[in-house]
């Protein structure tokens, strides 16, 4: 009998394990794949995320495996673009671009360390019951008879897909069509110092670094136009990059090492997350679109808040129901403002006039521009987003401007360098 069994070793599953298994309790942690292994995945891992893994003793191991620090980012929305870097969580300012077959790996290598029983290369056919209560999981491996896992708590960290999830019945109570699709490969031969995020009406063009000297580019379009992209990938894709200038030459003269991968099932919802016996994590239960690259740092947060919540149950200290009810709760209070962002900027519309006034405003002062991927970043709310109220709030205030023939610009711009908790400002998650 185990006190836990974790269906989906990548991410979440892999985070909550470990966590569980550091507080004393037998885990096992149950997925179809052997790693290394790779999966669709925006490579992207924001500030707070890696003050996750930092939290956890993980991310020194991150860098040494090939993984660089990135301190600064660009946002190029074609009439103004911001470079700056990035707001500090907890002691961490960098963010990272890691290749999912080293991320991955190295939270199930942090698992088995833990403690953790690891059942690779092995499915999970069904949710076992007892009076109504998930108690364990039926299994098949790769090369073997069927038996099955017995568990306190059954937690599904299995996917957008998850069986778990469809298993116990969880239904949506927040629930967005997808709004993109994303095809992605890798270069050599095309240096990358930093992330660039190219916005364009109808399109999303990021180039970051990764592992292994390679640079990945990303190519988002509207969902409506994937039928027609994905008849010629290869030539769609190259033709995307003619908005930049430069890019696809850079990408002629280098080499691509690896096929196109892409998705079109990028659905954006919150399902419910817990029962009698079971939890979901990661996008098992909560998933958005990838055009802010939110999913791993979100994947993190959800495990420490599950992991938290399942240990005061499995010690006796709260009721089943009480405590992860909470998580979920916890889970979609942190999550809100970057589901809120992510379906806007997954729309791929045209960057609005006050949003320019903004951008231009502040995109002469490093402070300014810090405060402003903060916000992008889902690290630091600004009121409740980039409204065209609080901006014009802004706009207007006399009370932000060194001297009445201050303009609207400069009034805008002073704001944005106040201390977050100020009137739209906020405080990092």
């Amino acid at each position: 009998m185990y006190d836990v069994v974790v269906v989906g070793a990548r991410c979440a599953g892999a985070s909550v394990a470990t966590l569980l298994a550091r507080r004393g309790h037998r885990v096992a942690l149950v997925d179809r794949a052997a790693f290394p292994s790779d999966t669709i995945s925006s490579h992207f891992l924001w500030a707070q995320g890696a003050a996750r893994l930092a939290s956890w003793g993980l991310l020194e191991r991150l860098k040494s495996r090939g993984c660089d620090p990135i301190p600064s980012l660009t946002f190029d929305f074609g009439s103004v673009v911001l470079t700056g870097r990035v707001p500090e969580v907890l002691g961490v300012s960098d963010c990272f671009c890691p290749r999912r077959t080293v991320l991955d790996t190295l939270l199930v290598d942090a698992a088995v360390e833990a403690g953790v029983e690891l059942i690779d290369r092995t499915s999970v056919r069904s949710v076992r019951w007892s009076e109504g209560r998930a108690c364990g999981v039926d299994i098949k491996p790769a090369s073997g008879a069927t038996g099955h896992l017995d568990a306190r708590l059954v937690v599904g960290a299995d996917g957008r897909h998850s069986l778990i999830a469809a298993q116990v019945g969880a239904q949506a109570y927040t629930n967005e069509p997808p709004l993109t699709f994303v095809y992605y490969s890798y270069w050599s031969g095309v240096p990358t110092q930093s992330p660039i995020y190219h916005m364009r009406p109808g399109r999303l063009i990021l180039r970051w670094p990764t592992n292994d000297g390679l640079t990945c580019v990303y190519v988002g379009g509207r969902h409506s136009e994937f039928a027609g992209f994905r008849r010629d990938v290869e030539g769609n894709f190259m033709r995307s990059l003619d908005v930049i200038p430069g890019l696809r030459d850079e990408l002629v003269a280098g080499r691509r090492e690896e096929r196109f991968r892409g998705a079109a099932d990028l659905p954006n919802y919150y399902r419910t997350s817990f029962g009698d016996g079971w939890a979901l994590v990661g996008d098992a239960g909560h998933h958005k679109d990838p055009t802010t690259g939110f999913g791993m740092s979100d994947a993190f947060a959800s495990a420490e808040l599950l992991a938290t919540a399942a240990d005061a149950v499995l010690v006796g200290e709260r009721p089943w129901k009480q405590a992860l009810g909470d998580y979920q709760r916890r889970r979609d209070d942190a999550t809100a403002n970057g589901f809120r962002l992510t379906l806007s900027a997954a729309s791929l519309d045209p960057l609005a006039p006050h949003l320019q006034d903004l951008y231009e405003a502040a995109s002469t002062r490093p402070e300014a521009v810090t405060r402003i991927i903060g916000v992008l970043g889902g690290i630091t709310p600004l009121g409740g987003g980039f409204s065209r109220r609080i901006t014009a709030e802004l706009a207007e205030s006399e009370s932000l401007a060194e001297s009445d023939d201050s303009s609207p610009r400069q009034k805008l711009a002073m704001d944005l360098l106040r201390e977050p908790g100020s009137r739209t400002g906020g405080s990092g998650r």
